[in-house]
């Protein structure tokens, strides 16, 4: 009787370590990125992001309108300055949605303290434009 109990004991103790581990589901491609929205928000995004760079303000305003609601400060802005300052919040956003996902990287300027999502490694600062396009560096 007494190894019968061990042997019980043994497994419930094996029972209990397999529930305890930690379940892990297969992370689908793009998992964060759920809706063809999503999506769509990232490659407007991307778009003002390259016209910010370059100080393309027109080409800004255009690729904001493409977001709708969520692009209004930019589109109706009447400066650089503002575009920037509107993009800024659309960063935090993209930022959240691209967490985890490959081919997408978040920069970093330190000189503006200003991070922003864009799909190469090389460095393309849509806050400092032409003049500091390459000040910043690749932090995830």
């Amino acid at each position: 009787m007494p190894l019968l109990r061990r042997a019980c004991n043994f497994r419930l103790r094996q029972c209990a370590a397999v529930n305890q581990q930690p379940q892990f589901k297969p992370q689908s491609e793009n998992e964060n990125i759920k809706t063809d929205q999503d999506k769509k928000f990232l490659t407007s995004y991307e778009k003002i992001h390259t016209a910010l760079a370059a100080d393309d303000l027109t080409g800004a305003k255009a690729a904001a309108t493409e977001l709708g609601d969520s692009g209004t400060d930019i589109a109706k802005a009447n400066s650089l300055q503002e575009a920037r300052s509107a993009f800024e919040k659309l960063s935090g956003r993209a930022k959240t949605m691209i967490a985890g996902q490959s081919g997408y990287y978040v920069a970093h300027c330190p000189m503006l303290n200003k991070d922003w999502v864009q799909t190469s490694t090389t460095i393309s600062n849509p806050y400092g434009g032409k003049d500091m396009v390459s000040c910043g560096e690749i932090k995830k």
